[in-house]
């Protein structure tokens, strides 16, 4: 993976959280959830996803020195992944909502791709 191709991948990264931000916000409802900026832990919840998405963005813009928040965001996405679709299988959560995570398990990989070609 390039350094171009690696900063291209967490900039992306960074805009998919950021774009969940906003999806969340304005689309809970037919997402079959509650409106999360109502609500003390859904506004929570938003700020940790913009705030992944604000890490992504600085691994884009230094990969090397940022090895930890890779780490990290494939912990965090992959735990996203696992909740929303225990959820799911339990009739809590709706197809839409997870299917909408494919793209974390879709990230997640990918990060943890670029650790195993990137290591020293």
């Amino acid at each position: 993976m390039t350094t171009t191709q690696t900063k291209a991948l967490f900039y992306c990264g960074a805009l998919f959280n950021w774009g969940g931000v906003l999806i969340l916000s304005l689309l809970a409802g037919p997402l079959g959830l509650q409106p999360p900026h109502l609500n003390l832990f859904g506004q929570i919840a938003l700020l940790a996803i913009f705030a992944f998405g604000c890490g992504y963005w600085m691994v884009g813009s230094n990969p090397r020195a940022n090895r930890g928040i890779v780490v990290l965001g494939i912990f965090s996405k992959l735990g996203v992944v696992a909740i929303v679709w225990a959820h799911w299988l339990a009739g809590n959560a709706t197809t839409q909502m997870a299917a909408l995570v494919m793209g974390d398990v879709l990230f997640a990989l990918l990060f943890a791709m670029y650790l195993k070609r990137s290591a020293a």
